[in-house]
């Protein structure tokens, strides 16, 4: 029987505007939480960016951020679990795209911060403009990114309008200092600690909860989704998902424009 359902939010639990949850979705997810599953969101997105979401779906149990450098018990209100890239290796990083012609931002504390000036090099590429307003006005930007890091732990680096002949070089980069790299989407490149993924997250929240994997049921569209579809028993990849997710899922649903999540929570929780 599923116990708890763990769902990503862009190109998978979202519609394409990035920004609603369909009525037929949030139904399906209604059902299902009122008949005792616990509902987790996994997502790329820093904290200070799910509150529409959760002004939708209030009844989310725990939110996965960060690609899993972070996870937060809403029930209990408190952070449950991080997994930070250590400040020495984050400032050397950061120094090194800011030296860069590039876009990207850090995640600390889940808030989002990015070095002022650089918003220039951003290319807003596959999504709606009232999507990119939202993310670029949750972004805090400050004068030196280095001077406000200081002594603090990061938890995500993104890179974004990342051209084809560097991302090879940025990857390596990024491997070069033990970080685990990921793409959500065209143009983009982030990086966590090693240990940090949507997959971890998932299981430490099983693990606490007394869940096993063949329990839990995971969504996803992207590369960094690739570890939580791994670990769920019943794991489905989106019909509008990336070859890679495609290939690490059990089953594949519908497209996130074809409430894709409900299709499936409806067929093997609301009707099992």
């Amino acid at each position: 029987m599923i116990k708890i359902i763990s769902t990503d939010l862009d190109g998978t639990l979202m519609s394409t505007d990035h920004l609603t949850v369909t009525e037929r979705t949030l139904s399906a997810l209604k059902q299902a939480h009122d008949r005792g599953v616990k509902l987790a969101i996994a997502t790329g997105r820093p904290m200070v960016l799910i509150d529409n979401v959760i002004e939708q779906v209030p009844f989310v149990d725990y939110v996965i951020y960060a690609n899993g450098a972070g996870v937060f018990d809403r029930n209990e209100n408190r952070q449950i679990y991080s997994d930070l890239i250590p400040n020495d290796k984050a400032r050397e990083l950061i120094s090194y795209f800011l030296d860069k012609e590039g876009f990207f931002e850090v995640y600390v504390d889940g808030r989002s911060i990015c070095q002022a000036g650089l918003d220039k090099y951003f290319d807003r590429g596959e999504f709606p403009q009232e999507f990119i307003d939202e993310a670029i006005n949750s972004m805090d930007a400050c004068e030196s990114l280095l001077d406000y890091l200081e002594n603090k732990d990061v938890e995500k680096i993104t890179l974004y309008s990342v051209k084809d002949e560097y991302y090879d070089d940025f990857i390596k980069k990024m491997k070069s200092y033990g970080l685990t790299t990921a793409i959500s989407f065209s143009g983009c490149l982030e990086g966590t600690s090693p240990t940090a993924n949507k997959g971890n997250a998932l299981k430490g929240i099983c693990d606490a909860l007394g869940f096993s994997p063949d329990e839990a049921m995971s969504f996803g569209d992207a590369g960094n989704d690739v570890p939580m579809l791994e670990y769920a028993e019943y794991s489905f990849a989106m019909g509008n998902a990336s070859d890679e997710c495609k290939k690490s899922a059990k089953f594949i649903t519908d497209s996130n424009a074809n409430d894709g999540v409900a299709v499936a929570v409806e067929k093997y929780v609301l009707n099992n």
